[in-house]
């Protein structure tokens, strides 16, 4: 029985326990060989099998056994592809500015005058002098 497992270009799904026998592997890598640290006991035997991945449907078997009894360990590897995040652009370049257009000179008056009577006219709305009537 497997006592210790570590996958060195992978990470395993679950924490490694010797009583579980199914794991997934997430490679971050392009590697075509997992690359495997483990510990095991001094009279146990260690094969592993289907260690070249291809990237389709790639299943590792690790066998433990000895003289009285033997125990598989099954590594289903599910290849992540990286992805770039973060895609920099410069959006400033492809923004186009006509030059050649100018503002007239009255709009920047004209604004002005129009937000000073929306401004006078809610002023008016809201502190006129009511007449009380009794």
């Amino acid at each position: 029985m497997l006592k210790d497992l570590k996958i060195l270009n992978g990470e395993l799904s679950l924490k490694f326990d010797p009583l579980n026998t199914r794991y997934t592997v997430n490679m971050t890598t392009e590697d075509t060989k997992l690359e495997l640290e483990y510990e095991i006991d001094e009279d146990d035997e260690i094969s592993i099998f289907g260690n070249s991945l291809d990237g389709q449907d790639d299943l590792v078997v690790i066998s433990v056994y000895n003289d009285e009894d033997m125990m598989s360990y099954y590594l289903e590897i599910n290849p992540l592809e990286s992805e770039n995040v973060n895609m920099e652009q410069d959006y400033f370049a492809s923004l186009e500015v006509d030059s050649n257009k100018e503002i007239p000179g009255y709009v920047a008056p004209l604004i002005a005058g129009v937000c000073f009577l929306i401004i006078l006219f809610f002023f008016a709305i809201l502190f006129k002098k009511r007449k009380i009537t009794k």
